[in-house]
């Protein structure tokens, strides 16, 4: 029955392996296909290690769910995620109590905006004058991100600091969820190192002037982060296709998603968000999040038919003149 059950199993499905030891006793092993010999299955488990299984120890072989299991992602509060999320987009940082004053050169929103969540270990007035001085510091807008309907939003409101630019939605999902029963799509590459080709798109995507050093900064620091990308058939060192990922936790946070206007509709960005979902799994990711713009409706739309569902919402607010 196990041989039965192994012939079954298909490169890159996460599958649960009891072997026999030497001293009678058994273990699990539980990881994704690698390689199904006739001798020995190998399989990668979290890590990134590869464990070699001979076929004649194994005395039990299922198939198990593509990543872990673990609590509803609605069971996490907005402020755990906020923290878990702040890696993933951040160049100069510096820490204010459970606050984090962030600076990249005036390059999006998150990267140069305080991440007020929680407690700054200071009377708020105080916070906020620390916030202002960090902004002027780096010649950027002194912006403070606040979770809709905290306290700390409140608070920052009655000392006259203002709404600027759109409310956002935090979107989540089990990786499960997002992966279904699909496995990576051939013709996605996923990366763990930024290179050229990937920044050229990502420049097609968003123009920018940038200082590039701050870019990379953001888009490549804080590992485990993977780049996800679609070559060009036509050349290969043109993308036509880019996602980026990064792992906090259990969780996966999936950005910078773009497709080529020709290439849309044809199921890529949705292909690139589980190949990362897939590389995040094998980081020990259980869930994904992804942030959008309230108002867009329609990535709210396409994000929901694959099992996103909002989790809170954030805003930016500017300090008064």
């Amino acid at each position: 029955m196990m041989d039965i059950a192994l012939d079954r199993a298909r490169l890159g499905e996460r599958w649960v392996l009891r072997r026999r030891l030497a001293d009678g006793s058994a273990t699990d092993v539980v990881g994704w296909v690698v390689s199904l010999g006739s001798e020995a299955v190998t399989l990668a488990v979290e890590g990134g290690a590869s464990v070699s299984v001979d076929r004649p120890a194994i005395i039990l072989a299922r198939r198990a769910p593509i990543a872990r299991g673990g609590p509803e992602p609605s069971r996490t509060s907005a402020a755990d995620l906020e923290w878990a999320a702040l890696p993933g987009w951040v160049a100069l940082s510096e820490p204010l109590g459970e606050w984090t004053l962030r600076a990249g050169g005036g390059f999006t929103g998150r990267a140069n905006s305080a991440l007020a969540v929680g407690d700054p270990g200071v009377p708020l007035a105080e916070a906020a004058e620390r916030v202002i001085a960090y902004a002027r510091e780096h010649r950027i807008a002194p912006w403070a991100q606040v979770i809709v309907g905290s306290e700390v939003e409140a608070g920052l409101v009655d000392l006259g600091w203002l709404p600027t630019y759109v409310v956002t939605d935090v979107l989540v999902c089990r990786l499960t969820t997002l992966l279904g029963d699909d496995l990576p799509d051939p013709q996605v590459a996923v990366d763990e190192h930024l290179d050229e080709a990937w920044l050229a798109a990502y420049a097609r995507s968003r123009p920018n002037d940038a200082d590039p050093a701050i870019l990379r900064m953001i888009l490549d620091g804080h590992p485990p982060r993977a780049l996800a990308s679609v070559a060009d058939p036509a050349t290969a060192s043109t993308y036509v296709g880019i996602a980026r990922g990064h792992v906090s936790g259990p969780w996966l946070g999936v950005a910078s998603v773009w497709t080529e206007p020709a290439r849309r509709r044809r199921g890529l960005a949705t292909s690139m968000m589980r190949a990362l979902g897939h590389w995040a799994a094998r980081q020990g990711a259980r869930n994904a999040y992804l942030q959008v713009a309230q108002e867009n409706t329609g990535a709210h739309d396409a994000y929901g038919r694959l099992g996103f569902v909002r989790h809170h919402s954030y805003r930016y607010l500017v300090a008064p003149d």
